[in-house]
This record gives C-alpha cells, sequence and structure tokens, in this order.
C-alpha cells in the first residue's frame, strides 16, 4: 500500500504516519526528513547546507531529487507513505513523473481534515520535554502531564516550540487552505482520496481509515 499523507499544522499528521509505519510496515517518506538527514560532504549536501544557511528555500528540483533517490531504495517495496509531500501542484506532476518512471503506485491519497479551532487549540497547548521530546498538551487533555509542566517521565519542565503561536499557526494553515488543498482536490477527482474526521482523537481516525480500506 502506497500513500500520500495530506494535512493541515495540527491535524495528527505524525501521529498518524507513525501508527501506519508500526501496522502496515510502511516507510514513512518526509521532503523535511530528507533534508534534515542529507550527507554534508556530499554535492547536494552542500547545497542544500549553503541554501539553508542563507534561509532560502530549497529548490523543488533538488526536493524531487532526494524523494526519487529515496523512492529507488530496496525498503519501500512492503509500501511508503509520502508525508507532506507534494505539497502543490507542481510537486504533483514531479510525484506522478518519477512514479511512473520506477514503475510504481500510488493506491490513495490520505486527507486529515480539522477544523481551524481544534487544531490552533491543539498548536497553542502543545509542550515537549527537552530531553525526551515527549510531546504532550495542556489544553486539549489528551496527553495531558500528570504533574502540571513536568515531563511524566524526566520529571524536568516542559518547554514550548517558538512557532507554536496563533500568528504562526494562522499563516501555515492560511497558507495550507491556499497552496496544499488543490493537490487534495486533483486526487479527489482522480478517485483516489481517502478523507478522515482528525477532529478526534488519534485511535478514531485511524480506525476509521482501516475501515475505509478494507483493513
Amino acid at each position: 500500500m502506497n500513500l500520500i499523507l495530506i494535512a493541515p499544522p495540527a491535524a495528527g499528521k505524525g501521529t498518524f504516519a507513525s501508527r501506519l509505519t508500526k501496522e502496515f510496515g510502511l516507510v514513512s517518506i518526509s521532503a523535511g526528513e530528507l533534508l534534515r538527514n542529507i550527507d554534508p560532504e556530499t554535492e547536494l549536501g552542500k547545497q542544500v547546507r549553503q541554501l539553508q544557511a542563507k534561509r532560502e528555500l530549497v529548490p523543488d528540483e533538488l526536493i524531487n531529487g532526494l524523494i526519487k533517490e529515496r523512492l529507488s531504495k530496496d525498503d519501500i517495496k512492503n509500501g511508503f507513505i509520502l508525508d507532506g509531500y507534494p505539497r502543490y501542484m507542481a510537486q504533483v506532476d514531479a510525484v506522478n513523473e518519477t512514479i511512473k518512471e520506477l514503475g510504481l503506485t500510488i493506491d490513495y491519497a490520505v486527507l486529515l481534515n480539522v477544523d481551524y479551532e481544534t487544531a490552533l487549540k491543539r498548536t497553542l497547548g502543545r509542550v515537549i520535554c527537552p530531553n525526551c521530546k515527549r510531546t504532550y498538551n495542556k489544553l486539549t487533555g489528551v496527553c495531558k502531564p500528570i504533574n502540571e509542566n513536568m515531563c511524566d517521565d524526566c520529571n524536568i519542565e516542559l518547554t514550548t516550540r517558538g512557532d507554536d503561536n496563533e500568528e504562526s499557526f494562522k499563516k501555515g494553515f492560511e497558507t495550507y487552505q491556499k497552496i496544499t488543498l488543490p493537490v487534495a482536490e486533483y486526487y479527489k477527482k482522480k478517485g483516489m482520496l481517502i478523507e478522515l474526521n482528525s477532529n478526534n482523537d488519534a485511535d478514531y481516525t485511524f480506525s476509521e481509515f482501516k475501515s475505509k480500506v478494507g483493513k
């Protein structure tokens, strides 16, 4: 089973991808992860690091090349998830070309739907342990720490991410609606889109997915 995963900020995309990996053995492929893990000693790695040092966007050609290289590896034979890629229509064209060239297929595009207020509450309530990186939420009641603002495992004070604020969230959500929702619409027209309600807890969303794919 080969999937494309589409979601707005705070829809639970990371949790959902993790469940897919554990239950179905799918390999999760994220453009951001590939960029972070690129070998800085390679020519491509040097190009990426130079762009990042200047806070410039990495061109699509480089990202598309990394995705193609990753999809060429043997470990994706049991299935893969393209996590957050393609983000906009130009990248859809690149995915189509890569899939065709490598003799692969995409079975479904999965859209996690979440309303603005729910996603905002998840974002503003998110706190993280600086040691073990476990994530909690002090507003939603889901994964709330036993002792306020302290990690259950490490017993140290939890912190927030610098971009977990309403201004950054609003910008990210608006960008998603403008450039990424057309990607979901594209796959919907092709009869490949599975829409899931991500306002509920992660277990409900995953059960909904399994019922829709007959697993």
